[in-house]
This record gives structure tokens, C-alpha cells and sequence, in this order.
């Protein structure tokens, strides 16, 4: 047996500014009224992006997967603490203990050794100071 689809009636801007009505499916309807939020999150998440241009690609889709994350936590946020944080004003702490407990977790010991220090102990010394 064949299912009816559902239908809503929507308003539709036409060119010239008037609004027409028109039918379309539900899924559509619900579609449209909640795809501003997903622009929305895009858009903050595009605010801070990072010149990315002689990044290795998985690099790229690693941090814009990062900053989705970061930008969908700031909402959630906001939401729960009923106030506007601007999103600088939450990502700069939130980097800063991340980097932090970077910091504290990076363990480097020294290897008594003759000869130069290999590249990875030679970063690892940059991380932790």
C-alpha cells in the first residue's frame, strides 16, 4: 500500500518581495525552519578560522572538526548558563587549559647519551617549556 505524504503550507518569497502560498512536504517545512542554526554554527565556526592553505589535508578536516566542536560546546553553553559569552571569550580559556593540560601531561626525561638530541626530544623540550 501507498502512504500519502504529508504536506504543510508555507510562504514563499517571491522575487519582486510578495510572499505566495504553496504546499510542500513536512520534512521539507522542518528542514527549512531549522537549517538557520546549522548556517549559524558553520558561520561562527568560519569567524576563527586558521590559514590552513600548506596544511596536510587531514590536518585541515582534524582542526574544522575541532572548531565545530568548539562552536557547538559555546552554544551549549550559552544555553545552560543563560547568557551570551562571546565566542573569543570562551575559546581563549578553553585553549589555554587545553594547552595546559598538554603541558602537564607531556613527560620528557632526559637520556644520558653522547651526540646531538634527536628531532622528537628537541620538540618535546619546545612543548614543555
Amino acid at each position: 500500500m501507498h502512504k500519502k505524504a504529508k504536506y504543510a503550507k508555507v510562504n514563499l518569497s517571491m522575487k519582486d518581495g510578495s510572499k505566495e502560498e504553496s504546499e510542500c512536504p513536512v520534512a521539507i517545512e522542518f528542514y527549512n525552519k531549522i537549517m538557520g542554526d546549522v548556517d549559524l554554527s558553520d558561520q561562527m565556526a568560519n569567524v576563527y578560522e586558521l590559514d590552513l592553505k600548506s596544511c596536510k589535508w587531514w590536518k585541515k578536516v582534524f582542526f574544522r572538526l575541532l572548531m565545530k566542536a568548539v562552536v557547538n560546546s559555546w552554544i551549549a553553553y550559552c544555553e545552560l548558563k543563560h547568557r551570551k559569552t562571546p565566542l573569543l571569550d570562551f575559546i581563549v580559556p578553553l585553549a589555554e587549559a587545553l594547552m595546559s593540560s598538554g603541558k602537564l601531561s607531556a613527560q620528557y626525561q632526559r637520556r644520558r647519551g653522547t651526540g646531538r638530541p634527536s628531532k622528537t626530544s628537541r620538540s618535546l623540550l619546545t612543548i614543555c617549556q
